[in-house]
């Protein structure tokens, strides 16, 4: 469920859903595009919601994930959650770790979901 202060449009369509169904409300969003609709704020904050990002990412297929960071890199090259979810959270849900966002790797999208987390 979204925490207070998020549009009211999406706490509304999230109360409804997690209601009148068994499907939980999920966000797919990054860091730097989360905090230029959102904020950085209180407002900003959905704690409580399943998230699926995409930063960091990169084009090369050579280091693929071990947990939420890429084999063999820096630790800088992990993904990175938004809205107050971090990797450990159980609401850290997937990642797309190559691929999409201009990051051309020759094939498409690869995405990493922890299966333990989810609902």
């Amino acid at each position: 469920m979204a925490g207070p202060g998020v549009d009211p449009h999406y706490n509304g369509y999230a109360a409804f859903l997690t209601s009148h169904s068994s499907y939980k409300a999920g966000v797919y969003s990054a860091r730097g595009i989360w905090a230029a609709t959102f904020g950085t704020g209180t407002a900003a904050r959905i704690p409580n919601t399943y998230e699926w990002t995409y930063q960091t990412f990169t084009s090369s297929l050579a280091n693929p994930p071990a947990g939420w960071c890429l084999s063999g890199a820096a630790s800088s090259a992990c993904a990175r959650f938004f809205s107050g979810v971090t990797s450990s959270s159980k609401y850290a849900l997937m990642w797309q770790w190559s691929g999409g966002g201009g990051s051309s790797n020759g094939y498409g999208d690869f995405d990493q979901i922890d299966a333990s987390r989810t609902p």
